[in-house]
């Protein structure tokens, strides 16, 4: 790092606290500004701020060592969402803004009645709080900590407040620290407009670097050279499909990942920041578009970078055993004085940009949820958001403590994923079948996180179901294997347990069916009490099918063409096009026919 670098990255953070500084006053007009940007949020706002929160630091060091180790056809880990992440487009965006909560927890005592459902809402913000945004948060410091320490110049310890820690520790908590300032002072109007600026300065950085890597191997031509030269996977880094050999994706991973990845998680239905970007929206319309502007840049323009810099990685560090830190040793090595600074920047952006929607959200959570539902209630206003910005920083303690137990930024993240496996099917469920009750959220929960710790510290079970959907039970990555039986045995406990209790109570049932309106047969009974007619499902999924069909297409369209695929990538383009004209002509009739929606909070 030089003089230059670290102007470019001066720049940026001072750039930063700027925009917490000039919104410090119009977010802490409120709690409902402070948490939902005052429900006014555009739709390209709402939309690159969710592209934001899922591009940070860590996720190149994660991708990077996963097409290290299985080859282009890895990308699946992350490609399963191309299926199921239009669902959260077209079956839920609207409805999170028609429901007007100010959190996905708060959101559990719309839905269902009495007691139980308190129990479930503190529940639900305990397990959000404590293992998702903990975890995540965790594992994002975590990939902060590695591009510090191999970037930035710096002896390997430090004197702080007279502790000796780690020089790349101390470059975090100093990062953090900038990021708590403005989140507390601004809100989630601070986080998203610094979301905006760094999402374009990190997709700019991770762009250039592909370029550089690619023109240091000698072109496309030399990639796929240098890749037949070392073997790398098998001979098949550059294969789109799954192979059968030692190396890389195989088959019943594959099938895993397309099947069950993409919506076995406490989120498939958009919840967590993707809910409170939708219900911070100035309408429903709003909601739609920014989170179609999502799933379109994310899976067809933003990923393909890292995936490029890992496969030049392969030729360049064949032998690098730390396959997380092939990613950072090569902006070190490719990038000239200020570049190096822009493309570190970058990463630096993206780190502020996950963390300060995280601990906005975190605090939306112990505030909301807890504090102002449980414990301290009837109290200004005023109070509670004095009481969020303490929660901002509170928590960010917390998580810096935790995140020097982990080592592995994709470790943490397949445990993430295996603790929340067993929530998907139930909170899919709860929108369109009036039957699912608090309930079935704790046994979903409670069986998820019970399971995901049984088979990942016992294994139990596991090497018989590796062996049944032909994985090997001893050098084969038994991540899929653990999340089939998580998801199967999280199914049955909760259909066993919906069955046998009752469903809310008829009122609760008629008020969400009023203000959500659900589509499909799920709660045509509840809608004939309320005097309504139901939806149709059937134009909702036939919007998601043609949404998963454009995307798939332009995400294969524009790898084919940077890996020097011109025609095949054309006539995959002409196919996303023309998808997408049909979709965008359905979609049409409904511009203008948008609501507001409710404005509730507590």
């Amino acid at each position: 790092m030089t003089a230059w670098d670290w102007v470019v990255i001066g720049a940026f953070m001072l750039g930063t606290m700027g925009v917490g500084v000039a919104l410090a006053k119009r977010g802490g007009k409120s709690t409902t500004e402070f948490f939902l940007s005052g429900r006014n949020l555009p739709w390209w706002l709402a939309g690159t701020s969710i592209l934001a929160t899922s591009f940070s630091c860590d996720t190149p060091l994660h991708v990077t060592k996963v097409i290290r180790e299985q080859g282009l056809a890895g990308a699946w880990l992350y490609w399963s969402g191309l299926l199921f992440v239009p669902m959260v487009t077209f079956l839920f965006a609207r409805m999170w803004r028609r429901a007007g909560v100010m959190t996905d927890c708060e959101f559990v005592e719309l839905r269902y009645s009495g007691r139980i459902a308190a129990v479930q809402r503190f529940c639900m913000a305990l397990f959000r709080l404590s293992i998702i945004q903990a975890i995540t948060l965790g594992w994002v410091f975590l990939g902060m900590s590695k591009i510090a320490a191999a970037m930035l110049d710096l002896p390997p310890t430090i004197e702080l407040a007279g502790f000796h820690i780690a020089s790349s520790v101390a470059v975090v908590l100093v990062l953090v620290a900038l990021t708590v300032i403005y989140t507390a002072m601004s809100g989630l109007w601070g986080v998203v407009a610094n979301d905006f600026i760094q999402f374009i300065v990190a997709l700019g950085g991770s762009a250039y670097l592909a370029y550089a890597a690619v023109r240091k191997v000698g072109g496309i031509d030399g990639l796929k050279a240098g890749l037949a030269s070392t073997g790398a996977v098998d001979g098949h880094a550059l294969s789109f499909l799954p192979n059968t050999g030692e190396s890389g994706l195989g088959i019943g991973t594959f099938l895993i990942y397309c099947l069950i990845l993409g919506w076995a998680n406490a989120e498939a239905d958009g919840g967590g920041n993707k809910a409170q970007r939708f219900l911070s929206c100035r309408s429903e319309g709003h909601a739609l578009a920014g989170s179609i502007w999502d799933i379109m840049i994310q899976n067809i323009i933003r990923n393909w970078p890292w995936y490029i810099v890992a496969l030049v990685s392969l030729v360049l560090y064949p032998t690098m055993a730390d396959h997380e830190m092939a990613y950072p040793r090569m902006i070190a090595d490719l990038l000239p004085a200020g570049l190096r600074g822009l493309v570190v920047g970058s990463l630096f952006m993206a780190f502020l940009s996950t963390v300060s929607t995280h601990l906005n959200l975190a605090a939306s959570y112990a505030v909301n949820d807890l504090y102002r539902r449980f414990f301290v209630r009837d109290r200004s206003d005023h109070h509670y958001l004095r009481v969020s910005r303490i929660m901002v920083v509170a928590f960010a303690g917390l998580v810096a403590t935790i995140a020097l137990s982990m080592t592995s930024v994709l470790e943490a993240l397949k445990l993430k994923g295996e603790l929340m496996s067993g929530l998907g099917l139930v909170v899919i469920l709860r929108w369109y079948w009036h039957r699912i009750n608090p309930w079935s959220e704790i046994a979903a929960m409670a069986t998820s996180v019970g399971t995901a710790i049984l088979v990942r510290f016992t294994g139990f079970g596991v090497a018989t179901v590796a062996s049944l959907v032909g994985i090997d039970p001893v050098r084969g990555d038994l991540f899929p294997v653990r999340l089939l039986i998580i998801v199967l045995t999280s199914a049955a406990v909760t259909l066993a347990v919906t069955l046998m209790t009752r469903p809310s109570d008829p009122e609760t049932l008629r008020r969400f069916y009023e203000r959500v309106r659900p589509p499909g047969p799920g709660f045509r009974a509840v809608a004939r009490s309320a005097g309504m007619a139901v939806e149709p499902l059937a134009p909702q999924l036939a919007n998601w099918a043609l949404a998963s069909v454009f995307v798939v297409c332009g995400m294969l369209a524009m790898g084919k063409l940077l890996l020097g695929h011109p025609f095949q990538s054309a006539g995959l383009a002409t196919a996303a096009a023309l998808v997408g004209w049909l979709l965008l002509k359905r979609l049409r009739p409904r511009a203008g026919r948008t609501s507001a929606g409710p404005s509730t909070g507590s």
